[in-house]
């Protein structure tokens, strides 16, 4: 399947071992000039001391791509229900302020997805004698 190139919104799904359930989120793709300031923000130089920002640039720039969430997929409290969705009843305006508090590393692993993981190489699989089939490597840096 090819790559879609256009603004249409986009969505990934995780799943999250805290809620032992999947988690799908809806993201727009980043402009080229949001990758380029995305990798400049991951290390700061100040005077002579160089400081791993990554964590930082990672809630930044995966709260400017979100756009929500599947209906269902997080809730604020015991049957509360949270809704990016303002169709829903479940809508709270402060959906983003309440996920960035609350689930920042979904947030950091949407920005991984996106930014640093979405191109990956095809290697061998080590049982694998015909060596057709293999398995995903990312070329992204670890981000634990």
């Amino acid at each position: 399947m090819p790559r879609t190139l256009n603004d249409q919104p986009c969505e990934v799904t995780f799943f999250d071992r805290i809620s032992n359930s999947k988690i799908t989120l809806h993201y727009r793709m980043p402009t080229t000039e949001e990758r380029i300031a995305y990798a400049n923000e991951q290390i700061i130089r100040k005077g002579g001391k160089i400081k791993n920002n990554a964590g930082e640039a990672r809630i930044k720039f995966g709260m400017k791509i979100l756009t929500g969430f599947k209906d269902g997929d997080f809730e604020k409290g015991e049957n509360q229900p949270l809704s990016a969705d303002t169709k829903s009843p479940n809508y709270d305006a402060a959906w983003k302020t309440i996920i960035k508090q609350y689930a920042s590393d979904v947030v950091a692993l949407l920005c991984v997805h996106v930014f640093e993981a979405s191109v990956v190489t095809q290697t061998p699989d080590a049982d694998d004698d015909d060596g057709e089939e293999g398995k995903e490597e990312s070329l992204a840096p670890d981000p634990s």
